[in-house]
């Protein structure tokens, strides 16, 4: 439990140090000094175990990054049960597990995204999901205009699964929806899906401007089904033109009417617009599948050194209250590193060699007996197949 506070630092830093300075000078300093310090080490209290958000899906290779993970420095990615003795990972580029992640590739890859400053988590791993296909949208069969859809027709060359997805266009009638639905699909049962399963559907937006969210229906018919929103794409980002993977989470379904869940026919996709949105082309759906998933932590360095009073974690402290996360020994590597840019602050430039010294020997001394478990990156060169 963290027991040293903001305040004891500046205690000790006053008492050592040889000049005065100002408590906002040494307010910046120590964050300074406690980022410094989980820049140039792996602390063993800066572990954290988060759940995998919102489970680990087979062929689902985007997860949300926890905010709080240090570069790439992950530890683990465990099951909540029946793990096995050669169960582990490889960490590789984002640009190699694209190449190898499975289907038909390579399995227990992790690795990170970071386009356009959003982190993301990459993991391939093959497991039983449960999964169940409603719809592949590889024909238009039953489907029928939703709202402001039109001129839904079959389009063999753009899709992502099977051989086809179902093309449809947005008419000039100024509505504030538009997409497809189906009330005659063949019975499709969703009572084990209720409590932490999911819905994935690909949806391709021609454009993104003046849509509000997606929203999916799924029942007995268009009286008594469940409805979820979605405003973002599976990777919590803001929709993009192209092709969005996107994903209904059943905790969040609101009942119209009474659902019969085990006997399923109706399915009702469709965007919420801007009534000016209209005469657009070439908007897809494609394969709509149930998937339930598996409870997965990850385990990770924490680039968060400090946690306020009330438990909340924190990258810099604002309050003589917030406490530091480390223990003991830990603690003295802080103290140093913060002795050190102090004495620089105050041109006390020998005073600041020699703790840069003691703080340099002391981090040797402390990986020696703490080694980093984070997963060290790899990178394949050449894949000879044979």
């Amino acid at each position: 439990m963290p027991i040293y506070t903001r305040a004891k630092i500046k205690e000790e830093v006053t008492a050592l140090a040889t000049g005065s300075f100002t408590t906002t000078d040494f307010d910046i300093i120590v964050n300074r000094a406690v980022r410094q310090v989980l820049s140039d080490v792996d602390l063993r209290s800066a572990k954290r175990k988060s759940a995998l958000s919102p489970n680990l899906f087979d062929e689902i290779y985007h997860y949300v990054c926890p905010s709080d993970m240090k570069g790439n420095k992950i530890i683990d990615i465990q099951p909540q049960i029946n793990r096995s003795k050669s169960d582990s990972w490889e960490l590789v580029t984002a640009e190699e597990f694209d190449r190898r992640k499975k289907e038909g590739g390579e399995d227990n890859l992790v690795a990170f995204s970071d386009n356009d400053m959003v982190r993301k988590l990459l993991v391939s791993r093959s497991i039983n999901d449960n999964e169940s296909s409603i719809a592949t949208f590889d024909a238009v069969g039953d489907w029928t205009a939703f709202g402001d859809g039109t001129n839904l027709t079959k389009d063999s060359d753009n899709y992502v699964k099977g051989n086809a997805s179902l093309n449809w266009d947005i008419n000039d009638d100024g509505g504030t929806t538009a997409g497809v639905y189906n009330d005659s699909l063949s019975v499709f049962d969703i009572t084990s899906y209720m409590t932490t399963g999911s819905v994935f559907v690909w949806v391709y937006i021609s454009s993104t401007d003046d849509i509000t969210n997606f929203i999916l229906r799924i029942g007995s018919n268009s009286s008594n089904y469940y409805y979820m929103t979605e405003t973002t794409n599976n990777e919590g980002t803001a929709f993009t033109s192209g092709w969005n993977l996107l994903r209904f989470d059943f905790v969040d379904k609101v009942e119209t009417g009474t659902v019969d869940a085990d006997a399923c026919t109706y399915i009702a996709l469709y965007m919420t617009k801007d009534a000016t949105k209209v005469s657009e082309t070439d908007y897809r759906f494609d394969n709509l599948i149930l998937k339930k998933g598996d409870h997965y932590y990850v385990v990770y360095y924490s680039k968060y050194g400090w946690v306020s009073a009330d438990g909340t974690y924190l990258e810099n402290a604002t309050d003589d209250t917030d406490l530091l996360v480390v223990d003991t020994d830990e603690y003295d590597l802080i103290i140093t590193k913060t002795l050190e840019l102090m004495e620089k602050h105050l041109k006390n430039f020998n005073e600041a060699k020699n703790h840069k010294t003691d703080y340099d020997e002391k981090i040797k001394q402390y990986e020696f007996k703490n080694p980093s478990e984070a997963l060290v990156l790899t990178q394949t060169y050449h894949d000879l197949q044979l």
